[in-house]
This record gives structure tokens, sequence and C-alpha cells, in this order.
């Protein structure tokens, strides 16, 4: 995690780039390939929420540089921020759209498997599947992380609670299908 995120926040994508680019990837994905004949899906025709990793524009460009060398292909969020925030853990199949910190869409991203795992329990291939070659580093990175959000949602942070994988596949991105 970077040290000085404070001072530059990643920016948030237009919606004209977003839809660029989910255009480009219904295409090249070809999830509707029969749209002339039947008509659009839901799948093309509701556009994924799209995100960017990191708490800064200059750690998002690096997590999604991990990405899209196919260094990082999970994430992990904290059980009980979930449960605050009265958001549903991720399902497979579910679509996104990462965003660098300038809010380019980058990549659209499909979550392939979730589980979940006592942070205390993470093992060093959790770590290595989000880009993080040191497991140390990673519960160190992500301890701070979680307590942050822990904090500002009133709630306290506890390493026997469980963290949430979500391993991910590129299924396109800006440069063409990555399959």
């Amino acid at each position: 995690m970077s040290e000085n995120c404070a001072q530059e926040a990643a920016v948030p994508p237009s919606a004209e780039n977003l839809n660029a680019f989910w255009r480009n990837a219904v295409l090249a994905a070809r999830f509707n390939p029969a749209e002339a004949y039947m008509g659009q899906s839901d799948l093309v025709s509701l556009r994924p929420p799209a995100f960017s990793f990191g708490d800064c524009a200059r750690e998002a460009d690096r997590l999604c540089s991990l990405v899209l060398r196919g260094a990082k292909t999970a994430v992990s969020g904290y059980e009980p921020v979930y449960r605050a925030e009265n958001v549903g853990l991720p399902r497979p199949g579910q679509l996104s759209i990462l965003c660098d910190g300038g809010g380019l869409p980058r990549a659209l991203l499909q979550t392939r498997e979730v589980r979940t795992v006592s942070f205390a329990q993470v093992t060093p291939e959790i770590a290595a599947a989000e880009g993080e070659p040191d497991l140390r580093q990673w519960i160190l990175d992500h301890e701070i992380l979680f307590r942050k959000e822990c904090e500002g949602l009133g709630i306290d942070f506890s390493p026997s609670a469980a963290a949430v994988i979500e391993y991910f596949a590129v299924l396109y991105t800006a440069k063409g299908n990555k399959n």
C-alpha cells in the first residue's frame, strides 16, 4: 500500500468512457452474438459497476498494472465490513470494470470463485494471488486497510474474523480480448 495516498485520490471514471469501454467489451467477449435476432439481453444492457483498487491514483495504477500483467488474480475484503455496509458478498459470475488511477476503464473482470477464511489463516497462496509475494507484507497492508475501514464504520477489527477472497479472471482489456 502506498504511504502518501492522501494527496492524490484516484479520478472517478466518466460515464462516456465507461459506456465506450462496455460496448467494446460486449462485442469482443461476444456476450450477445444473436442480438440482431433476439434483441439485447439483460447482461449487455446493464453496464457492470466500475472501481479501482487502492487508496490513491498511484496505488490504483500499480494494482491495475498487476492485473493487466496477470500477476494479480484476487482481491480481498473484510467480511464484517460487508455486513456493516449491508452489502452481499461477491458471487461467481459477477462482472466489474477495473479502472486505473486516472479513471480510465482498463479491464473487464469476472468473479470466478469466492472463499472466506479467517484473516489470521490467510496463506501465502492467497497473498500471491493478490500480487503480493510476501505474506507478512500482505498481512501488514491488509490489517491497516481493514482497520481503517472498520474505524470508518465504527466496528472493531479482529484477526479471527473472516477475510473474503474474490478470485477473478480478466475477460477483456482496453487493448483486446484476454479470455
